[in-house]
């Protein structure tokens, strides 16, 4: 009872020994939740910035990849629009007048800045949103366009202000752009001394991406993302071979009982030197498919064979391998002609048909139209590709303008009128039937399946009323149906340019 009592009236010790140790353990305790304080919060300062800085590092490096993106974009474009269009037109752009005097740079890095819609510093603080009218300058020299008619400028394909991509606005109705690309052709060092003018049929296309960066304060200035993509584009004239039926192969047979039939058929190469000209597709024997041909006619049928070469009593048909260029030179290789047959062409073909054909009665599909009372480059005319993976037999009336490219065998028993190109590769041609008019060319090989593909035999048969004439500017224009072929591409920085 003692102990609990005094325990009941023991009072705190209040001695100023005992006070100073109270509050000595109070400010360290204060000091320790300062020191706590201060080390959360810059952890806190450090994962914000190292936060910030990663929401930056993804979302430049997406505005990279869209730039990218719109640069191969605008080379695709660029590569779908150059068909059909004039390199000369291109390189002097929609204005009437002619580049005045110091529009080409003299200096070598002038000269590859020229490459370029929109240099790269100004792409770099460009507005996406909206562009100023003459951001590639006041001259449109290099714009894609429609070409020059007389007086009347050309219309821009591609605008100066570039092509946006736009995306669904995620804050609300509408859209919002998120890169633009910037497209310029310019012309190869040919050695003409011309910059505005093409000589080698090579042209440079660029293409300008620019996408919009996160800005690090609130003000105007700008840091764009910016990718640019260099393509050089060839014109290719493999079929334009200066005569009005070309024959490539090494032995040629007739289609059906003879060669040619009758002497209503008409094989004009005027100008040009021959009516027929043959491919020697193996050059090393002893047999030589002109004269395999001229066996094929009689004495009354050598006079509807023309050309420059020889007199009406001598049928023009003669050997034409060794006149041919670099380009045409690619036909005596059965692995690029087979690519062009199947892979090339049915890209680009406005009428594609799968499989044998047999075309009876009037048939009304559109093979395009030309009017040979017109210019051939006339807003009126229209040229189309028409691709058969097949034979084709014509047994009704059938006209068409531009290129008919046939990979099995033509067989005309009805007529056919075309004006431009026929190519067979299907190793046949009959034409015994009523005929075919073949203004342009028709180019006949035999293209064998295999690994690799092979060149076999052609057999050709003209009768009735057949006839083909040479026309070199429809056949020019024509061949612009076929687009010009990638020959390189890379992507261009900042430092690679002089």
């Amino acid at each position: 009872m003692r102990f609990f009592s005094n325990s009941q009236n023991r009072v705190p010790d209040a001695s100023p020994e005992n006070s100073g140790n109270f509050w000595q353990e109070e400010g360290i305790a204060l000091l320790i939740a300062v020191i706590a304080l201060s080390v959360f919060s810059l952890l806190g300062l450090y994962i914000g910035v190292a936060s910030t800085t990663e929401v930056r590092i993804s979302e430049n490096y997406e505005s990279h990849v869209q730039a990218d993106l719109a640069a191969r974009a605008g080379l695709n474009h660029a590569r779908d629009l150059i068909r059909g269009l004039r390199f000369n037109d291109l390189l002097q752009g929609p204005d009437v007048d002619a580049p005045p005097p110091g529009t080409y740079p003299s200096t070598l890095s002038g000269q590859y800045a020229f490459r370029n819609w929109v240099d790269w510093s100004t792409a770099r603080s460009l507005n996406m949103l909206n562009p100023p009218i003459d951001v590639g300058g006041p001259r449109h020299e290099g714009l894609f366009n429609t070409g020059k008619v007389g007086t009347t400028p050309g219309t821009p394909l591609i605008p100066a202000t570039g092509v946006a991509f736009t995306a669904p606005n995620p804050y609300g109705p509408g859209t919002v752009i998120t890169a633009r690309y910037f497209v310029k052709v310019t012309d190869n060092d040919d050695g003409d001394g011309d910059p505005f003018t093409d000589s080698d049929r090579i042209i440079i296309v660029r293409s300008t991406g620019v996408a919009q960066t996160i800005r690090e304060t609130g003000g105007p200035a700008r840091a764009n993302s910016v990718a640019v993509y260099e393509a050089m584009y060839k014109e290719y004239r493999l079929f334009d071979l200066d005569v009005p039926f070309a024959i490539q192969g090494d032995m040629v047979l007739p289609a059906s009982s003879n060669m040619f039939n009758g002497n209503s058929f008409n094989i004009d190469g005027n100008p040009n030197r021959y009516g027929i000209g043959t491919i020697d597709t193996n050059p090393s024997n002893n047999i030589y498919p002109a004269d395999e041909i001229k066996k094929g006619l009689s004495s009354n049928q050598t006079d509807q064979i023309k050309g420059s070469c020889c007199p009406k009593t001598e049928a023009a048909i003669g050997e034409i391998t060794a006149s041919l260029n670099d380009d045409q030179r690619l036909l005596l290789d059965p692995k690029f002609l087979w690519n062009v047959a199947y892979n090339l062409m049915p890209q680009f073909a406005d009428n594609v048909y799968k499989g044998d054909q047999k075309w009876t009665g009037a048939f009304t599909d559109d093979l395009g139209h030309y009017d040979s009372s017109k210019p051939v480059d006339d807003p009126s005319q229209s040229f189309k590709v028409t691709y058969v993976n097949g034979d084709l037999d014509i047994t009704g009336d059938v006209t068409g303008a531009g290129i008919l490219f046939v990979t099995g065998k033509l067989s005309i028993r009805g007529s056919l009128k075309w004006a431009g190109m026929a190519l067979v590769v299907g190793g046949s041609v009959d034409l015994s039937g009523h005929g075919a008019a073949v203004e342009g060319n028709l180019y006949l090989a035999n293209l064998q399946p295999g690994n690799p593909p092979t060149f076999g035999n052609p057999a050709v048969t003209v009768g009735g009323s057949s006839t083909f004439q040479t026309n070199a500017a429809l056949l020019r224009m024509v061949l612009r149906q076929l687009p010009p072929m990638e020959i390189s591409r890379r992507e261009i920085t900042s430092s690679m340019d002089p």
